[in-house]
């Protein structure tokens, strides 16, 4: 077996638990080759349990850290790690946990959670529209107009109280009981400058916000919030709404 033969068989041992390599590994009369391969085989799935725990900080105080490493090792055995950054390793718990677990939505849904908090955080950045830049302009361009929201924007649909528990969890005070909701919530999840902010959103607004992330106009998000008001409030909805994105640094262009 030559170097490259052996490393490769050394790799496969350590992510596949194959022990065709242990015939090339020297024993002595403490150490047989499995134990020596043990330690480094362990070693890798404890790392990765550990930068599991990292990217789920509040899960894993929820669960406790003897379940967490159950459900890390769970995933590790179904999801192997496939990116060379053990950043992007969990990006699937969340589906895991939904499949393990239908009856505690909630785990799945504070690792959905957890994980978009994060991915706002490391979004790209993108200089924010001012309120000049809006008032600047023309009014027979804004039927057609369509924005552009900062990389860092995400909107989640949640049936349990997950961001609660996030909240209490990251604030170290008494934990709510997890639970599903009467009826399910929107919320928005986007960074302002270093800061990674969240808030829920009312039923209209949620709706209005669908439409221009999928490319819709100015127009058609005004039609859309016909659903929910009077035609006659829609100009007034809109530009309370507009105020506040602008404000939270959501918008960062307008396509005309």
């Amino acid at each position: 077996m030559n170097l490259l033969e052996l490393q490769r068989a050394f790799q496969h041992h350590v992510l596949n638990a194959d022990e065709a390599v242990a015939a090339a590994i020297n024993e002595s009369e403490r150490l047989s080759a499995q134990l020596r391969l043990a330690v480094y085989a362990d070693a890798y799935r404890l790392r990765l349990i550990e930068a599991l725990a990292h990217n789920y900080p509040r899960l894993q105080q929820l669960l406790g850290e003897e379940e967490f490493s159950t459900v890390a090792r769970s995933y590790l055995d179904e999801h192997p790690s496939r990116s060379v950054s053990v950043r992007w390793f969990g990006n699937r718990l969340a589906v895991h946990l939904g499949d393990r677990h239908p009856d505690q939505p909630w785990l799945a849904e504070l690792a959905n959670w957890e994980w978009a908090i994060a991915a706002a955080f490391d979004a790209a950045d993108a200089t924010p529209l001012s309120d000049a830049e809006l008032a600047a302009v023309d009014p027979a361009d804004w039927p057609t107009l369509r924005f552009e929201f900062h990389p860092s924007m995400q909107r989640l649909r949640l049936d349990t109280n997950a961001p609660t528990l996030f909240k209490a969890l990251s604030d170290e005070i008494d934990c709510p009981a997890p639970t599903r909701l009467r009826q399910p919530q929107q919320w928005l999840i986007w960074r302002q400058e270093l800061t990674p902010r969240y808030r829920s959103l009312p039923d209209d607004e949620a709706a209005a916000l669908g439409t221009l992330v999928a490319q819709g106009t100015f127009g058609d998000a005004c039609e859309t919030l016909c659903d929910w008001h009077d035609p006659a409030e829609v100009p007034a909805q809109i530009a309370r709404m507009l105020k506040i994105w602008v404000s939270e640094a959501m918008i960062v262009a307008l396509v005309r």
